[in-house]
């Protein structure tokens, strides 16, 4: 491989280590570098050469880069005013729900079909239209690359970065808030299943639906869309978008930790597989830590440490133990691995993609778009108090109020 393409298209640490090429990305001797190096490096010279090879073609890529931020703007204002509209319209879907069965885990699983419908499939079908990405990626876009054993291999680390950043947002909260209790910081974001039935349909949502759905839109449309003027403005947006997504403030800091980390993992492995599954896994560690924390037994230790407990009670809190120890540890051994990485990064080039026009550049470009401006007042809307929503919602109960 010639140095020209090293230098164009591919991130080369002082060891000889080919990463993928992404600005920003973390180096890892002894990680995992993109499947088959050598041919996606040189299908990449072709593709990215052609794209900055002369610069005629730089006024080309500049009108064709601020349609894609055009449209990329116009997909998010179309799904955050829907996931707006939906919140609103949440207490009477509660209503309607509520005169449809009075089975408690009917209307459970019915409200987080709700939330579904409105937050991840609905718009992977907006994002399939709108961002022209085939929704045949829904399962053909799945496929395990050569490398996934190292990509599973970063699941320490992935969950150690993660839940690092969540615990410094959880205490900053605290701090802001002055409320001593981190509890209530976590039993806000609990979905709290009312029985096993319920807490099995949660684990399916949380497994399941969201990571497939949600993979598709941020580390599949959304990537694909921007990858083509730079993987690194590619891999940050679709984080950024990713963490917006999740609608609040506690989680979005850990939600955009995540969101870089398994874009990198996707671009990496030129594969939705790795990151989808690492993504369910992550999730699932949330779902048993949910289920756990709402049964009686916790909930009895949690009210009153001393309570006396049944031979069933102590059994499952000492799972719950066991678990959380578990969990613990494989986020302590994954704080200690993401450390070792940054450690490692040594100088290396960054891609040349399109011509001499800097990450910094395009980002501006894409911030100052009109339609991505739009966008931004609904996201300071869902991430804060939610007013629009409180709108809607007082609005359609005025409707069905007495008179």
């Amino acid at each position: 491989m010639n140095s020209d393409n090293n230098e164009n298209n591919e991130i080369v640490s002082d060891g000889g280590y080919i990463d993928s090429p992404m600005s920003g990305a973390i180096p890892d001797n002894g990680g995992f570098s993109p499947a088959a190096a050598d041919s996606v490096s040189d299908s990449a010279s072709g593709e990215e050469n052609g794209l900055a090879g002369n610069q005629g073609s730089a006024p080309n890529m500049m009108k064709s880069y601020k349609a894609a931020c055009l449209k990329f703007g116009f997909f998010l204002t179309i799904t955050l005013l829907m996931r707006i509209v939906a919140q609103g319209l949440a207490p009477a879907a509660v209503r309607l729900i509520n005169s449809i069965t009075s089975n408690i885990d009917v209307k459970y699983a019915l409200s987080l079909l709700y939330s579904a419908l409105f937050l991840q499939i609905i718009p992977s079908f907006i994002a399939a239209a709108m961002l022209k990405y085939s929704l045949k990626n829904l399962v053909g876009g799945f496929h395990p690359p050569k490398n996934s054993k190292k990509a599973f291999a970063n699941f320490p680390a992935v969950y150690g970065a993660g839940m690092t950043v969540n615990l410094i947002t959880m205490a900053v909260v605290q701090l802001v808030t002055h409320n001593g209790n981190i509890n209530d910081s976590v039993n806000s974001l609990m979905l709290s299943p009312p029985s096993m039935t319920s807490a099995f349909v949660l684990i399916v949502m949380l497994v399941v639906v969201a990571p497939i759905f949600e993979e598709f839109i941020f580390r599949g449309a959304v990537m694909n869309l921007l990858k083509p003027y730079g993987s690194g403005i590619a891999v940050f947006v679709s984080a950024f978008c990713f963490a917006v997504f999740h609608g609040n403030f506690q989680q979005f800091f850990y939600a955009f930790a995540l969101g870089i980390l398994l874009g990198y993992i996707s671009y990496a492995t030129d594969s939705m597989f790795c990151n989808t599954l690492l993504h369910a896994m992550f999730n699932a560690v949330s779902g048993i830590i949910m289920i756990f924390a709402t049964t009686e037994a916790v909930g009895k230790k949690t009210t009153d440490p001393s309570a006396a407990l049944n031979d069933g009670e102590q059994l499952v809190l000492s799972f719950y133990a066991i678990f959380m120890i578990a969990v613990i540890v494989t986020a302590l051994i994954g704080f200690i691995a993401i450390v070792r990485k940054l450690i490692k990064i040594k100088k290396y080039r960054l891609p040349k993609v399109w011509g001499e026009v800097g990450n910094g550049k395009k980002l501006m470009i894409l911030v100052f778009t009109v339609s991505v401006l739009l966008s931004i007042l609904l996201m300071t809307d869902v991430m804060g108090e939610g007013y629009i929503s409180d709108v809607i919602a007082d609005g359609v109960s005025a409707l069905f109020q007495k008179p």
